[in-house]
This record gives structure tokens, C-alpha cells and sequence, in this order.
């Protein structure tokens, strides 16, 4: 059972910070490459698949209290069964974990430590989360307090500074490609939409879980709004090379000056979003760690933290060596992650509470 607890605001804050930690620096570059100049059309479709998994997934937390998604799929599917289910939820927040880490390294290499060895940089890395992580929930929360705030004030600075770079024409002609390329752009940031499927794991760790819900369809529009404002950003100050960018907003910042008298100010501004990366590593560890004990049965999920970190940080390091610089995360990106995330988010909770109504609904006819 979760002993310590998050208010509605924290919890707000930790999902928020489980998309944009590391989505917001390549948020432009992946449906670019389908919809071009209409890369902002496709962020305004992408949120359907997260308000699906808020909907489904907070239904079943109304009928399975201070239960994860783990615990509640043995409910309903029975021991044997559910092993399915909780086999794909491990692998797939295995994969997303090491995936996350391998993209914050990148970065930090690319915009601050080029000489420095990746593997001395995962050190550190995991050294930061993985403490934050055996902490809990609550200590995450609370940095999250901390450093969302700052985000904000430095997106809206970086927003701000960039208007005179901008060009509208970058934006024309609307639809072009058509329908169908808008939709094959939305399929990347509809998958990382899709990571709001955290939820169905720490509901039970909310001090008010009837709010779950109403938070989480706010921290949507919270997401939606910032992967607009950096998707405009990015197409209005790169047009069309923002898909040769592997970080576009990264690039944007880096080009911001104030005339001759300030250059090159991304130092400043750049720290603040690593550190939020920093936040959602340390939210997926802990979740990974939290669905390996409700599996096993150990009450103590810090007992397990080690072993599992250790194991995310081997598949971090075969990643980085299977892999030239950015093209295995792109293709991930690109052909598994929307696959992947539509079943973990949509698909399974989807097929447990059709099953789970199903279920009830014959009790109560059996019962007349």
C-alpha cells in the first residue's frame, strides 16, 4: 500500500514533466518530417490518445482504489493471465527508461560536454535520479515545485526573445501535403502524449484520487499548449531545417541574441530544461521500480530500486554501443514508440475495463 502521498498540484506537475522533460528539445523535428510546415496541425490532434488513456484509465482507478494498474489487471484477468500484461508493462518501461537516459546524455554531450565519455556522464546520471527515485514519489514531487515554475519562466522568456526571429511565411501554405501526412505527423508526439499512462500508477499515491481525472485532463492541455509553443517556435525561426535538427528547440535557443551586446545564451536557459529531464528519469525509474514490486509481491519497493537501476543502466549502455549517435532512438521514435505506446496506453486499459464492465454487469444480472 503507498504510504506517503502527492497533492493534486505535485502530480500535475510530475505527468507534465513525464512528457516534456526530454520531448520538448525534438518535439519539432519528428512530425516535421511528415507535415512539414503543418507540424503544428498534427500537436493539435495528438492529444485524442491521451484524453482516451485519462478517461479509461481513471474509470478504473474509480473501481479499483489505491490499486496500480499491475495489481487491479489480476483482478481482472486472473493470475495466469495477467502475467501478459505485466510482462509488456515491464518491457515497455525498461525500454522507455533507457531510452530516456540515452537522450539526456546526448544532450548534455551535445550542448555542454562533447569530450566527456557518455559513460561517465550515465554515471552521474543515475547517481542524480536514481537517489531521487529511492526516495519517492513525494521527494520527486516536491523538486518538481521547484523547478516547473523556472521552466515556465524560461519558456516564456525564450518565447519572447525569439519574436523577432520570426517568419510567417515558414508557415505557408496550410495543409499542403494534405489529411493523411498531418495524421502520420501527430503519430510521434500522439506516442509521447501517451506517457500520461503513468497515471494508471501513481493514483494511488494522490492525497485526493476523485481529482485524478479533472488533473490530468488540465496537465494535457498544459503539455498540448508547450509542444505547440515549441513546434511554432522551432518551425518559425527554422522552417524547413527543422527536421535535420536531432534537437530543434535546442538549436533555437542557441540562435537567440540580443544584437551585438548578448550571444549565445543557451548556457543560462539550457540547465533549467536538463534539469527537468533529470525530474522525468527519475519519475520513470521509480514507476519501474514500483511495477517490478507490485509483480513480485515485495512491499518495500526500495529493496528492488538497486537491481533494477542496474539493469536499466546495462540496457542504457548496450543501446548507446548498438547504436550510431541519434539513428536507433530515431527509428524507435518512428516505427515501434507509437505502436507501443497506443497499446500501453489505449489499448490494454481499454480491454481491461471492457472486460471488467462486462464482468459487472453479469454479477448484477445473476444477482436479480
Amino acid at each position: 500500500m503507498p504510504t506517503e502521498k502527492i497533492s493534486q498540484w505535485q502530480f500535475m506537475i510530475i505527468m507534465s514533466v513525464s512528457v516534456l522533460g526530454t520531448e520538448i528539445f525534438n518535439i519539432a523535428a519528428f512530425p516535421a518530417q511528415f507535415s512539414k510546415q503543418d507540424a503544428w496541425l498534427s500537436i493539435l490532434i495528438a492529444p485524442v490518445t491521451s484524453i482516451w488513456c485519462i478517461l479509461v484509465s481513471t474509470a478504473l482507478a474509480a473501481r479499483y482504489p489505491k490499486m496500480t494498474l499491475i495489481e487491479y489487471s489480476r483482478c481482472i484477468l486472473g493470475k495466469w493471465f495477467s502475467l501478459f500484461v505485466e510482462a509488456f508493462y515491464l518491457c515497455l518501461l525498461f525500454v522507455y527508461t533507457s531510452v530516456i537516459a540515452k537522450v539526456i546524455v546526448d544532450l548534455i554531450s551535445l550542448i555542454s560536454h562533447p569530450l566527456t565519455p557518455h559513460v561517465v556522464l550515465l554515471l552521474m546520471l543515475f547517481a542524480i535520479c536514481g537517489a531521487a527515485a529511492w526516495c519517492g514519489i513525494g521527494v520527486i514531487g516536491r523538486c518538481g515545485e521547484m523547478i516547473f515554475p523556472i521552466m515556465v519562466v524560461i519558456a516564456s522568456l525564450i518565447f519572447l526573445l525569439t519574436i523577432r526571429d520570426w517568419n510567417a511565411i515558414y508557415l505557408r501554405p496550410v495543409a499542403e501535403n494534405g489529411l493523411v501526412s498531418i495524421l502520420r505527423g501527430a503519430s510521434v508526439p500522439s506516442g509521447w502524449l501517451g506517457e500520461v499512462m503513468l497515471i494508471a500508477f501513481l493514483i494511488p499515491f494522490m492525497n485526493q484520487p476523485k481529482r485524478a481525472r479533472k488533473a490530468s485532463l488540465y496537465t494535457t492541455v498544459i503539455i498540448t499548449l508547450f509542444m505547440l509553443k515549441t513546434v511554432l517556435e522551432c518551425t518559425l525561426v527554422e522552417g524547413p531545417l527543422v527536421s535535420e535538427f536531432p534537437f530543434p528547440y535546442a538549436a533555437v535557443i542557441r540562435y537567440i541574441s540580443l544584437g551585438d551586446v548578448l550571444e549565445r545564451i543557451d548556457p543560462v536557459f539550457l540547465p533549467i530544461w536538463v534539469s527537468v529531464g533529470f525530474l522525468k528519469l527519475a519519475t520513470f525509474l521509480f514507476v519501474t521500480c514500483l511495477c517490478v514490486s507490485r509483480m513480485f509481491k515485495v512491499e518495500n519497493q526500495r529493496t528492488l530500486s538497486l537491481p533494477v537501476m542496474l539493469i536499466i543502466f546495462i540496457g542504457t549502455l548496450w543501446t548507446m554501443k548498438s547504436s550510431s549517435g541519434m539513428d536507433a532512438i530515431l527509428r524507435f521514435y518512428f516505427y515501434s514508440f507509437p505502436i507501443a505506446s497506443f497499446i500501453g496506453a489505449n489499448l490494454i486499459p481499454t480491454m481491461l475495463l471492457g472486460i471488467d464492465w462486462i464482468r459487472s454487469n453479469r454479477r448484477i444480472v445473476y444477482d436479480e
